[in-house]
């Protein structure tokens, strides 16, 4: 899958969405890890774990590399691309 974002594009977020319903496989999510915010595809769901991707599968800083990432680190849904 080629990447849907790239670098200089601005990119809105929101939390709205995700007030009523959780995180579903296939949406892209902005998250927080550590002090860094990352945009990222959510891949597998696991009770309030989320296994992360990004789109460009050879060189992505992604779950495969740091793991899953919990509910309450995600900041909220991409809802559009500039």
């Amino acid at each position: 899958m080629s990447p849907k974002i790239s670098e200089g594009n601005e990119i809105l977020v929101s939390s709205i969405p995700f007030i009523f319903l959780n995180p579903r496989c296939g949406d892209v999510v902005a998250f927080k890890k550590g002090n860094k915010v990352f945009i990222k595809r959510i891949k597998k769901v696991e009770e309030d774990k989320y296994y992360l991707i990004g789109d460009n599968d050879k060189d992505s800083f992604d779950s495969r590399k740091f793991g899953s990432v919990y509910r309450k680190n995600v900041i909220g849904k991409v809802i559009m691309i500039l």
